[in-house]
């Protein structure tokens, strides 16, 4: 299959060969005439914090409900297969996606040598070598800059009005035909929902369809017994190894499978909701409880951040207000290092300790976003301790 696959990456940062990640991805595929055939992306998981936010504009909330690198591989194996890749500043996109490639346990032969670069087509033909440059010189719209589809979709763009050129012109062929040569890894695609931005913001569908899935119709007397003793199993939330055995032996004695025990954990967690928004009131702290809840029952992020929108949309007030008296230990998260330093100083001068680490004890992780996926972020989560933007110190 002749072609190109033009690509583009969002990444957490520039260390691709340890700290970063991608954390959003665009294909355009291109005949070998450079018609456009179809477009993919999608945000990825990167599993830490998305780094420079103020460059890429991703919301941390929508990429930790975002599938991670390793559950598209075959979904982009098929997209790129037999396809010239393309990508303006082809080294630096290239390299990144071969690193993610081998962390997955897939590794492919692909190296810069082997894209096309429009970067250094700018260079050859004349033209201003800055994406939005090139864009301006040939009229070609580039609105939302940084957007890994805008980018591609550009590129895309890019790469036909170089055709134009008659050094380009002359290796066209040879251009296009040049990814058949590439041998790909042998990997599945799962057909993996792609997960955009503004996947999460209220109102858009996707949280509602979620919780609209969750079954909370009545049960029968092996389902209500075993909903009885996990409510009595979550009343210290935990769940000891004492307790998870019990668990399973009544699952086992009621003859229910591990889908039918997601389904009543999914039901439990309806209750805690309900529960929750009794008064109508939602706080930081039954915020925190319903994703403690959430994660000892092994929801996935998708099912946490949607009953946390439907617990919001229960009630008439959500408080962000939280217990921070003097003495409180407060852990800063995502920050610059001047912000982290005028936030602790604020905090220090209303009674706080500014701790280094996540603990059980920490009153609140004070993060960039919210929504973050960084270790400090994830370990609050996983306590129940509430992560907060810096609102929150007044």
């Amino acid at each position: 299959m002749s072609g190109y696959a033009v690509i583009d990456l969002e990444t957490t940062g520039f260390a691709y060969k340890s700290l970063d990640r991608i954390c959003e991805i665009a294909v355009v595929l291109l005949d070998a005439d450079g018609r456009r055939e179809d477009a993919y992306s999608t945000l990825v998981n990167p599993l830490r914090d998305l780094g420079a936010q103020h460059v890429h504009g991703i919301d941390a909330t929508d990429t930790r409900v975002a599938p991670t690198f390793d559950r598209i591989v075959g979904d982009l194996t098929e997209l790129l297969g037999g396809r010239t890749v393309v990508a303006h500043n082809a080294p630096f996109d290239v390299r990144f996606l071969a690193a993610e490639y081998a962390r997955a346990g897939v590794p492919i032969a692909l190296t810069p040598d082997d894209a096309v670069c429009t970067m250094k087509l700018a260079r050859e033909v004349g033209v201003p070598s800055k994406l939005g440059d090139a864009c301006q010189h040939f009229g070609i719209p580039l609105d939302g800059a940084h957007a890994a589809l805008v980018d591609a979709e550009a590129t895309a763009q890019l790469l036909a009005r170089y055709r134009e050129f008659a050094s380009v012109e002359r290796r066209w062929h040879q251009l296009a035909t040049a990814g058949e040569r590439l041998t790909w890894p042998a990997a599945a695609p799962l057909a993996t929902s792609v997960v955009h931005r503004g996947a999460t913001r209220p109102g858009n569908g996707l949280l509602e369809s979620v919780v609209a899935a969750f079954d909370g119709a009545s049960h029968h007397r092996g389902e209500s017994a075993y909903l009885d003793l996990l409510g009595r199993v979550l009343l210290d939330r935990k769940i000891t190894a004492q307790e998870k055995v019990a668990l399973d032996s009544e699952a086992a004695h009621h003859r229910l499978s591990a889908a039918d025990r997601e389904r009543l954990h999914r039901t439990y967690m309806l209750g805690v909701v309900d529960a929750a928004c009794d008064d109508d009131l939602l706080t930081a702290d039954e915020r925190a409880h319903i994703v403690q809840m959430a994660n000892l029952l092994g929801l996935a992020d998708l099912e946490v951040e949607a009953l946390l929108a439907h617990a919001t949309s229960r009630v008439a007030t959500v408080s962000t207000s939280l217990d921070l008296t003097p003495g409180a230990l407060v852990v800063f998260t995502g920050h610059a290092a001047a912000d982290k330093a005028r936030l602790s100083s604020i905090a220090e001068s209303r009674g706080l300790v500014v701790w280094p680490g996540v603990k059980k004890g920490v009153a609140a992780v004070i993060a960039k976003d919210p929504g973050s996926n960084s270790g400090k972020a994830k370990k609050a989560r996983d306590l129940g301790i509430p992560v907060v933007g810096s609102d929150a110190l007044g």
